[in-house]
């Protein structure tokens, strides 16, 4: 087994896959570059209309396959491109290109192309940098378009595992909906890619950042995927396939008992009750809540709306889309986020003049209150689309409570905006602010009348807390949830919201952790949101222990000076206490 050739990547969608591979390449296309006489200008701008309308079409079917695959929230992966065409801000920009420069279509395509990948490629953040990909495959569709190329490059599948460097959404949606794909293997891509969250909500076990991919696998190699460990096994000898067999039936069996757990009660073995929501970037993803029984959407991140480098959707696309999520997890509550830009998020409209330091300049609440006009037209789709009671927003990176009384009183200004247009049947919707910001948890004292809830988003608490950028290599060990400061400073919020009797929420990557989940649960937080994907292992994980006995290890937590001994003192004694519960894991 040892000699099998073993590729290590990332997985981000669960699961384990055997079947031959086919190496997906449809390669760039040429772009012809050629001067064109200024008679020629109009011609070559019905030469991009008429491509425009056929990649119109395709865009129609390729939603279609979702729609009956998915469902409708599926489609608007696709819409998103199908607004980037109807809105028109970037075909005038490829027809300005034509009639200013003196190209030809394709050229003008594909500098409007290199000037937005530019844009994207130098934001930092990996949720935005790969909304790119929607702009750039459309253009590419549109190219293809333009030379008669009609949808040759995808093709139809039968049973494989595709290998690819990355696969543009609407590619990735073509082949995926029709439900031949038994894994995929990306050497790039990220995990909030449009392709991943696919694989992910269609349950095909998938591994991305296989940096090895195109130099050892070809096509017809038998590969297994192993969307558990991240690992790509090439042409497996008989006792390796048997082996993952084994490990496949195992999780099979694994997911079964713990999909059992869902029809349990939300409490733990002495009766303590908790709420587990999602964590949602689009909402298609709202599909994937049904197979962890009746959750809400702890954070539904709204930033996918700005994909458009112009504007953001209209009140009315937006209010449609808030209205039918809210719908369809009532009566759990959606947790809506404002959007959620500046720093490394520089986006369409929300673009500012380069910063000093951007972590610490201007970015969400600051830049809603400096500019408000397009957060005011997401509150008011936001409060309209409350008609089932359970709509919630939240703002992000708040520093002072004076920052919160003027998010009220545009709320307030909002409101009586839509009453004067008629609009005045408004159910009443909870306000809530982030605590990310070390600052912020001092105020919570202070907060009673000014917000309905609070949500912690633990990733950038501790980034900031501990001046660690987690996502560099050269100091994220130095992020650790189990730091002194760390542990104090959840341990801060938890009491002060009690105090002033706010419901609390924890949205950060910890509550979808084995091990920090139980200990903000022992710290008195039972209200978590996370990663749909990890919803059914920490239900199991608090289902399974003593919420007492958690609240009396982890007060010991503030004790220690290390945050390694804190977190060896933790899990020595969970595993001491549930030796059982912890061995099922070590299976995976």
């Amino acid at each position: 087994m040892d000699t099998v050739r073993k590729l290590k990547g990332k997985s981000v969608s669960p699961g384990i896959a055997a079947a031959v591979c086919f190496i997906y390449n449809p390669g760039n296309h040429i772009v012809p570059q050629r001067a064109i006489a200024e008679k020629e200008r109009e011609r070559e701008v019905r030469r991009l209309q008429r491509a425009i309308q056929s990649t119109r079409k395709q865009l129609k079917a390729i939603a279609a396959n979702l729609k009956d695959a998915m469902g409708d929230d599926s489609a608007l992966i696709i819409a998103t491109q199908s607004q980037l065409l109807e809105e028109g801000n970037l075909v005038a920009e490829i027809e300005k290109s034509i009639r200013t420069e003196n190209i030809n279509a394709e050229w003008a395509l594909n500098r409007v192309e290199e000037k937005y990948t530019g844009i994207f490629s130098a934001i930092e953040d990996p949720t935005f940098r790969e909304r790119a990909n929607d702009i750039s495959d459309l253009l590419k569709r549109l190219l293809r378009n333009l030379s008669r190329n009609r949808d040759e490059a995808a093709p139809i599948l039968e049973n494989v595992i595709l290998v690819a460097r990355d696969i543009p959404p609407s590619e990735a949606a073509h082949l995926m909906s029709r439900g031949n794909l038994r894994g995929l293997v990306l050497s790039e891509g990220g995990e909030t890619s449009h392709t991943v969250i696919l694989a992910r909500t269609l349950e095909i076990p998938a591994v991305v950042n296989v940096e090895d991919a195109h130099a050892w696998i070809r096509s017809g190699d038998t590969l297994i995927v192993d969307g558990l460990s991240g690992e790509v096994l090439i042409n497996p000898d008989p006792r390796t396939r048997q082996a993952y067999n084994i490990k496949r039936e195992k999780y099979a069996s694994y997911l079964e008992r713990s999909r059992q757990v869902l029809t349990q009660p939300d409490c733990t073995l002495d009766g303590r009750e908790f709420t587990l929501s999602a964590n949602i970037e689009l909402p298609m993803e709202v599909d994937l809540l049904q197979a962890y029984g009746s959750v809400g959407i702890g954070l539904f991140r709204t930033e996918f709306l700005l994909t458009d480098p112009g504007l953001a959707h209209s009140e009315e696309e937006q209010f449609q889309i808030y209205r039918n999520l809210a719908r369809r997890v009532y009566p759990r509550p959606l947790i809506l986020r404002s959007f959620d830009v500046g720093r490394d998020k520089q986006y369409g409209t929300f673009s500012q003049h380069p910063e000093p330091n951007p972590a610490l300049g201007t970015m969400a609440v600051r830049l809603f209150l400096k500019n408000p006009d397009i957060f005011r037209t997401q509150l008011k789709a936001a409060l309209r689309a409350n008609e089932s009671g359970n709509l919630r927003i939240l703002f992000p990176m708040v520093t002072e409570i004076e920052e919160v009384h003027s998010i009220r009183r545009i709320v307030d200004e909002c409101r009586r905006e839509l009453s004067l247009e008629g609009k005045d049947n408004l159910r009443h919707t909870p306000l809530g602010i982030m605590i990310e910001i070390p600052g912020a948890v001092h105020l919570i004292p202070h907060l009673n009348s000014a917000v309905d809830f609070l949500s912690v988003g633990t990733n950038d608490l501790i980034q900031y807390l501990l001046a660690v950028d987690r996502n560099n290599p050269a100091v994220s060990h130095l992020y650790n949830p189990f730091h002194p400061s760390v542990i104090r400073a959840l341990l801060q919020i938890a009491a002060s919201a009690a105090a002033i009797d706010k419901e609390v929420n924890v949205c950060g990557e910890l509550a979808g952790q084995g091990f920090t989940a139980l200990m903000l649960l022992g710290m008195g937080y039972t209200h978590l949101s996370m990663n749909p994907v990890s919803i059914i292992e920490i239900k199991r994980l608090f289902t399974h222990v003593h919420y007492k006995f958690l609240r009396r290890v982890v007060r010991k937590l503030s004790d220690f000076a290390s945050h390694a001994d804190a977190e060896e003192y933790f899990i020595e004694a969970m595993v001491g206490k549930y030796p059982d519960l912890f061995t099922q894991q070590s299976l995976f």
